[in-house]
């Protein structure tokens, strides 16, 4: 009989060792029912007490598998729902996504999936989002970036933390969770695109692993053990990058000085280029773009630019390096027309209105506030040219100014709604807040309005 990991204790070790799980903080998990995710989840809860863990789940559906995606669903509610695990569901068409931004099925995948885990650990209150790469992850990482070219940071592998997403299996192999799951009676589904060959690490894990681990038996661990190494480079340089310059606010994005970019060492120069980039999260650039961002820095011309990626623009203005993240902007929304008090979806926000009291102390904020009642029928619909705001304790200004002035993203604006009466006029804007005129006083009858900018959420 095979030697059993403990996985628990594997998990914990490996979170020590990188300061991913603090004790006493919330934990929210990525969970779509995969033996990884399933592993994730079971080996925390069995750590849960003595670290003093809150441990909760997130199940995002990206609507591309039919049948199958409903069937994972299923399960992680059922599952959470026999153990009292707190789950969180949330969807996204995917496709649709993809089709309108022009970018790849998977990246956009990753995004939305993100952007939901992000929004719910904020809802509940989360310290950590645990996603469940493991060790063999890490190793086809590597190999697909060897493939395509890379430097120090594709080598470096998945870094065990980036902000507040953590990896606390990436010690732990394939093969061992699935064994432990196994031994523990814990069930899990399989996505049947794992054994799609059209998938570039489908092929590496079905064709190139096995020969390596024919080489050595040990080799996700002994190469998992190795990244440490290369990491503990990667962080030393990208030390040195911050040092050397800190990137100037400009209206548009962030600048570098040219000179002092030029005369850095190439490894030092592209962090410091990197670290801008990640700012304007933009995480993903090619070797041959990194080298012409340094070409525009060296060239004497004052007004030369490159186009690259991702709505990304790269200009040299005189002695400067800029650096401009225009992301997709979404279209307007067809306005609706609201009967009354419910709650109500447009877009990707969920709006609630309630026909109450004005409580002793309303809040009169950016997503929630408390108006007087108002001519039907109420409009949800997205800003409109010449569209104006008093916001409480301040002056009046077009809700486009507002927009500016609060720096909300441009790409954000026309998708978030504004509350309007039936004679137009706007009454709230989410983002902003209440218009000033219109909102109640304790003890008068009110509409209570709440915008919610997260997907709709059960198993709260």
């Amino acid at each position: 009989m095979k030697n059993l990991t403990d996985l628990p204790g594997k998990l914990l070790a490996f979170s020590d060792s990188c300061d991913l799980l603090p004790q006493g903080c919330t934990v929210l998990c990525a969970l779509s029912g995969g033996a990884d995710s399933m592993a994730l989840v079971s080996g925390l809860l069995a750590v849960a007490e003595d670290r003093d863990l809150t441990v909760l789940a997130a199940h995002y559906d990206h609507q591309l598998r039919g049948e199958e995606s409903r069937r994972d669903a299923d399960f992680v509610r059922t599952w959470c729902a026999s153990r009292g695990i707190p789950l969180t569901m949330g969807t996204g068409d995917v496709a649709a996504r993809a089709a309108q931004t022009g970018w790849g099925i998977e990246e956009t995948a990753r995004d939305m999936r993100y952007a939901f885990l992000t929004q719910t650990a904020e809802a509940l209150g989360a310290h950590a989002i645990a996603t469940a790469h493991n060790a063999d992850d890490n190793a086809e990482t590597v190999l697909l970036h060897l493939v395509r070219g890379t430097g120090l940071d594709g080598l470096s592998g998945i870094p065990p933390r980036r902000g507040i997403i953590v990896r606390p299996l990436l010690s732990v192999t394939r093969q061992e969770i699935e064994d432990w799951l196994t031994a523990q009676g814990i069930p899990w589904v399989t996505d049947s695109t794992n054994a799609d060959p059209t998938y570039s690490r489908n092929r590496l894990r079905r064709d190139v692993m096995p020969v390596l681990r024919d080489l050595n038996p040990h080799f996700a661990e002994t190469l998992a053990a190795n990244l440490r190494h290369i990491r503990e480079d990667r962080a030393l340089l990208d030390g040195l990058a911050r040092t050397t310059q800190e990137p100037t606010r400009e209206p548009d994005g962030l600048s570098l000085s040219a000179d002092d970019l030029t005369a850095l060492p190439r490894p030092v120069a592209v962090r410091s280029i990197k670290q801008v980039l990640a700012r304007l999260d933009r995480h993903q650039i090619s070797a041959v773009h990194l080298d012409s961002i340094l070409d525009l820095a060296a060239k004497k011309s004052p007004s030369a630019q490159i186009t690259l990626p991702q709505g990304l623009m790269v200009r040299r203005v005189y002695d400067r390096v800029v650096f401009s993240a225009e992301a997709h902007a979404a279209p307007p929304l067809t306005p609706k027309a609201l009967s009354g008090q419910g709650t109500h979806t447009w877009g990707d926000w969920v709006i609630t209105l309630d026909d109450t009291l004005c409580p002793d102390h309303p809040v009169q904020g950016p997503y929630e506030c408390w108006l007087r009642p108002a001519s039907l029928p109420l409009v949800l619909q997205s800003r409109r040219t010449g569209d104006s705001l008093r916001l409480p304790g301040r002056k009046k200004k077009t809700v486009k100014k507002w927009h500016i002035e609060e720096k909300i993203p441009r790409h954000l604006r026309d998708s978030l709604p504004l509350l309007t009466d039936g004679e137009g006029n706007v009454l709230a804007a989410a983002g902003l807040g209440p218009e000033e005129s219109r909102t109640a006083q304790p003890g008068e009858p009110t509409l209570h309005v709440r915008f919610s900018p997260s997907i709709p959420q059960e198993g709260k």
